[in-house]
């Protein structure tokens, strides 16, 4: 059996946060891999962008319960309206292949809205999991969001209910806020491209060169940070800060009661965007080790808002991540034996400084990884990952 992993490819409806540009080069890898009667493809989360999606926009800053349910398969059909190649192909290969598409946290709502679950299935026949195993092999794929204290579901022991990821509030509500009044002061790529810079806190120097590059009439990292602050102040982002930093939240108090202006308030943003930068780094290798060598397990509490029930998993051979924009593969000697890491990066642009350097502007690029798993009888596992790397190279800010 062949394995196709890939991730973070977050195809969206060609709204302004719809980056996806590699329809040609999905379509061919998916049509290659036909070609073997013992394939399948499985989508390691944030296969399709719904979380900035137009339709979630249109809905408004809704609560999170709300916007799950109220979602429609009209998300599925603009997506696949924009992207027909992705979509012929992937329902192509399906007909005679499985399909595995492991949910992320920019596509949370296929999980808990049957209407967006079932329109999807319709339309490409794949099946929508929390998180894939086979116990042949012993290879654990899920997306990884489930390890970010932004972006997994907390716990609140006195109602006794879920607290939605704070990630998923975040986006929404810059979207609302943030992007829609920018989208009339500067070009389209200002609000494209703010949220793929690389590291998270870079994003301060990206603003300050898009304000000289575009000479925007506008300081749009001002805007930035006070649309940010604002959003800090909601009830929502209080309650989820009660819940999950209690003494944050206190501290906090400071920054977000007016008295501490821009300056504290810049402070504020950027320790909160340490947190979200977590996610950037390769923290997730250290999860995966610590699964390898069995000194820690996949566990209900773990899979909060996407699984009720604990996982059955015997034996872990590999464990595979996406949601972090970063490709590896790394062995992990464990025992005598050669385990491994995988995580599988994003179709999605990133914007980096170039040679790290401010000086020099940002440059935007990707790294369409994906990996090969070879599992055939009486052999060893098979691994091949491969990376094409796309830029242009006077595309820079």
């Amino acid at each position: 059996m062949k394995r196709l992993f890939l991730s973070d490819l977050h195809i969206g409806d060609g709204s302004a946060k719809d980056d996806f540009e590699f329809d040609a080069e999905l379509s061919n890898l998916i049509v290659d891999f036909s070609q073997h009667s013992d394939a399948e493809i499985i989508i390691v989360g944030d296969g399709f962008e719904i979380l900035e999606s137009r339709a979630v926009k249109e809905m408004g800053l809704v609560p999170f319960d709300e916007l799950s349910t109220k979602l429609d398969g009209s998300v599925i059909d603009a997506i696949a309206k924009k992207h027909p190649l992705v979509f012929d192909a992937f329902r192509e290969f399906a007909k005679n292949h499985n399909v595995f598409y492991v949910v992320g946290n920019h596509d949370y709502y296929l999980l808990s809205n049957r209407l967006l679950r079932e329109r999807l299935v319709e339309l490409l026949n794949v099946q929508v999991i929390p998180y894939y195993y086979n116990p042949d092999t012993g290879i654990l794929a899920i997306h990884g969001n489930q390890f970010d204290i932004i972006n997994k579901f907390g716990y609140d022991k006195k109602n006794n209910s879920l607290v939605p990821p704070l990630g998923d509030y975040i986006a929404r509500y810059m979207m609302f806020y943030f992007d829609e009044y920018v989208q009339a002061l500067a070009p389209f790529e200002v609000t494209r491209d703010y949220d793929n810079v690389r590291p998270a806190l870079d994003v301060f120097h990206w603003f300050d060169r898009a304000v000289e590059v575009y000479d925007l009439g506008v300081d749009i990292l001002e805007l930035w940070i006070s649309t940010f602050l604002q959003m800090m102040r909601t009830s929502e982002a209080k309650f989820w800060m009660k819940k999950n930093f209690p003494v944050l939240h206190c501290f906090s108090k400071l920054f977000l009661n007016r008295v501490g202006g821009m300056n504290l308030g810049s402070f504020l943003v950027r320790a909160t965007m340490r947190i979200r930068n977590f996610r950037k780094t390769d923290y997730l290798y250290k999860v995966a080790k610590q699964m390898l060598k069995g000194k820690r397990s996949l566990g209900k509490e773990d899979l909060l808002g996407y699984c009720d029930q604990k996982p059955e998993i015997e034996e872990l051979n590999g464990v595979i991540f996406g949601h972090i924009h970063h490709n590896c593969l790394r062995i992990i000697p464990h025992d005598g034996q050669n385990k491994f890491y995988i995580n599988c990066g994003s179709w999605r642009p990133v914007v980096e400084k170039v040679n790290g350097k401010k000086k020099f502007g940002f440059q935007r690029k990707a790294e369409l990884f994906y990996a090969i798993i070879i599992d055939d009888p009486g052999s060893d596992l098979e691994i091949i990952t491969s990376v094409t790397n796309k830029m242009n190279r006077n595309k820079t800010l």
